[in-house]
């Protein structure tokens, strides 16, 4: 079995490193984005400080996500020496994603669900979470981590 995939590797220093930067660097994304130049934190409705410490554990997953997205067996088959490439197609699909649950169960700060709204919603998640992949896979690229040296045969 490769040793990318052997459970035990899963949580090497690489990968704790890219999932807490990635989810760094997401998180302060979206608090510029929303609350510096969309000013979305002026329409909560319970306190900002409860706001960020949900927003903190959300991105901590989706950090998580982007991050195990890199070593995915699909992605890594088709560009197995190119982590950054990785990091950012695992994050646009991350950032899809997410855009499509928030759409369904209603969570968005936007004003209304014009078409408009919508593709700047849309564009906004898949670049965050884009930018965290990039992140994550540029961990990968320049972390040396002896786990993955490959075997002689």
């Amino acid at each position: 079995m490769d040793k990318i995939y052997d459970s035990k590797f899963m949580f090497s220093k690489r990968f704790f490193i890219s999932w807490l930067l990635s989810s760094v660097v997401m998180f302060l994304l979206s608090y510029v984005w929303h609350g510096i130049f969309l000013t979305d934190f002026s329409r909560l409705t319970y306190p900002k400080e409860i706001f960020l410490m949900f927003a903190s554990v959300v991105y901590l997953i989706i950090g998580f996500l982007v991050a195990k997205a890199v070593d995915s067996k699909t992605l890594t088959a088709k560009f197995k020496r190119k982590p950054v490439v990785r990091g950012a197609i695992g994050g646009v699909l991350i950032g899809a994603s997410c855009f499509l649950i928030a759409t369904v169960v209603g969570i968005s700060f936007s004003t209304g669900s014009r078409l408009q709204n919508m593709v700047l919603d849309i564009t906004w998640q898949v670049l965050e979470q884009g930018v965290g992949g990039v992140i994550a896979g540029a961990v990968h690229l320049f972390v040396f981590d002896p786990k993955f040296i490959p075997e002689e045969e």
